[in-house]
């Protein structure tokens, strides 16, 4: 669901750069062999030596949809599970996984539709979204806390109030929190979504993708090389028909977000972030104070310098990454 393509930071140039080199090396990559060895011989010696958990890719799944998800820290720790924008995947979190994952065990999901999750054609409502993720965090082992990016955010809280005893803390980054605002901004994203579909539809591979989007995007500054290789991939997996019920249904895809009893059900802490009004943030100054002046379990933060892409953007990784970590200390 981002407004628009922003620079990205340089973890994410590394990654868009190197998408799944880094993934299977960097990030899912074994132990060495001499830290192996000195694993092997502190146990000979009768240490205890605690082994990290492996990052690695898995599938979970849920009754009407085959769930990507990435596993990333100790399993000792408590889950904190990672929601993505629309029309994106996992991988929007990998400047925040590292931080996070040295205290959480993450799981970062792809959405049905995205990512390398399960197609399920035509079936992308709000309801959907939040049952598939409503089971997945159900079968965790503790309560979680729950990370939503845009529609990721929304899904967060439909599940925390679906499961409010298996949710520890919510965060959220910057959703439109009323109907009406989400419905003016689907309005007026209908354009971009649907040059999105266009090139995506005409590209006969995803390096073609890529060219198109760059070529879209040649005027527009702060679009990088690397944005646009990373947002290819993601635009190269995406189910075609994601953006159906949204744009042609929005009565049906929002069905069952009422936000009011929906925050009414939520009684874990609440953070929210948001970036800057005037350079793409969509949570308006209404939203944030009906919210602090309606629930005493809810905190509110404005990152300054970045739209609605948040920590995707360079001024915004490290506040927002501050912002939650402060948030978690006190969970």
């Amino acid at each position: 669901m981002g407004k628009y393509l922003g620079p990205l930071s340089r973890r994410q140039l590394l990654t868009a750069a190197g998408g799944t080199a880094l993934c299977k090396g960097a990030l899912f990559g074994g132990l060495s062999t001499a830290r192996a060895q000195a694993l092997g011989a502190l146990r000979t010696a009768g240490i205890s030596a605690t082994v990290p958990h492996m990052p690695r890719e898995m599938t979970f799944g849920a009754k009407s949809a085959r769930l990507n998800y990435l596993d990333y820290g100790s399993s000792s720790n408590q889950p904190l599970v990672m929601l993505h924008g629309g029309a994106w995947r996992w991988q929007e979190y990998l400047s925040l996984i590292p931080s996070l994952g040295r205290r959480w065990h993450v799981y970062a999901v792809d959405l049905r539709g995205n990512g390398r999750s399960g197609w399920v054609p035509d079936t992308y409502r709000l309801r959907d979204f939040a049952q598939d993720n409503a089971e997945f965090v159900s079968r965790l082992n503790a309560p979680a806390v729950l990370v939503g990016h845009s529609i990721g955010g929304v899904i967060a809280l439909m599940v925390a109030a679906r499961y409010p005893d298996r949710v520890k803390a919510v965060i959220i980054e910057d959703i439109p929190l009323s109907l009406d605002n989400y419905r003016k901004f689907v309005d007026s994203s209908r354009d971009l979504f649907g040059l999105w579909l266009s090139l995506k539809k005409s590209a006969q591979s995803e390096q073609g993708l890529a060219l198109a989007l760059a070529d879209a995007y040649k005027d527009y500054p702060g679009v990088t090389s690397a944005s646009i290789l990373f947002f290819a991939g993601c635009l190269w997996q995406l189910d075609p028909t994601y953006f159906n019920a949204l744009l042609r249904d929005f009565d049906g895809f929002a069905e069952g977000y009422d936000y009011q009893s929906i925050l009414a059900k939520i009684n874990c802490p609440l953070l929210f972030l948001r970036g800057e009004t005037r350079l793409g943030a969509v949570m308006t100054d209404d939203e944030i104070s009906w919210l602090q002046t309606n629930f005493g379990n809810v905190q509110c933060a404005r990152i300054g310098g970045v739209g609605h892409l948040l920590h995707l953007q360079d001024e915004g990784q490290t506040p927002v990454l501050n912002a939650m970590r402060a948030f978690l200390e006190g969970v």
